[in-house]
């Protein structure tokens, strides 16, 4: 059986903590306030058949890249998106970096575009290392959920290849690094 589990948004962190289930809360650019909720979740949990203590996902966008501009490139995508979601109603497909750096926003679109960059852990993989240590340290949290997002499937497969080398997790990320068995080659 798949456990249930809450996503802490507004009271949600309340609710788990009571019904007594594991619980995933983000975003990471709100940090003060998903500390808060992760605060109010262990002060209230009830054990039950679920889970015994208290179990905290942070959940949130992730960008790995050679240089801390390249990974922030992959965040303008979702960025812009949202940004004219909030403002126009609906979320259309993620544009190109470079379409979006063209367009011409009004001055509450470029806010919201703005704050959508604001707040992830993007950077080489030795800033994210540094700062996913930090928020873990921070919120004591046992797992991360990454859901990052852009135009570019290439590089994203490349941030996620470099989040999985640097947290341990990394396979092959070449065919030819593999042997004739399948197993990789470290």
């Amino acid at each position: 059986a798949v456990p249930p589990f809450v996503l802490a948004m507004g009271e949600g962190a309340t609710i788990a903590a009571r019904a007594g289930l594991p619980m995933v809360i983000g975003d990471l650019r709100g940090r003060d306030r998903m500390r808060r909720g992760i605060d109010r979740y262990r002060e209230h949990f009830r054990p039950s058949v679920w889970a015994s203590e208290p179990y905290v996902v942070i959940s949130g966008t992730v960008a790995v890249a050679d240089t801390p501009e390249e990974a922030r490139r992959l965040l303008i995508p979702e960025a812009w998106s949202m940004a004219h979601s909030r403002t126009r109603g609906t979320f259309p497909p993620l544009p190109p970096a470079e379409r979006v750096e063209s367009f011409t926003m009004t001055a509450r679109e470029r806010d919201l575009y703005e704050s959508g960059l604001d707040g992830h852990i993007a950077g080489t993989e030795e800033q994210v290392a540094g700062e996913l240590e930090r928020v873990l340290k921070e919120t004591d949290a046992q797992e991360v959920l990454v859901t990052t997002s852009t135009h570019d499937r290439t590089a994203l497969l490349d941030s996620y290849r470099r989040l999985a080398a640097l947290t341990g997790l990394a396979g092959p990320t070449d065919p030819a690094d593999t042997g004739d068995d399948g197993a990789a080659r470290r």
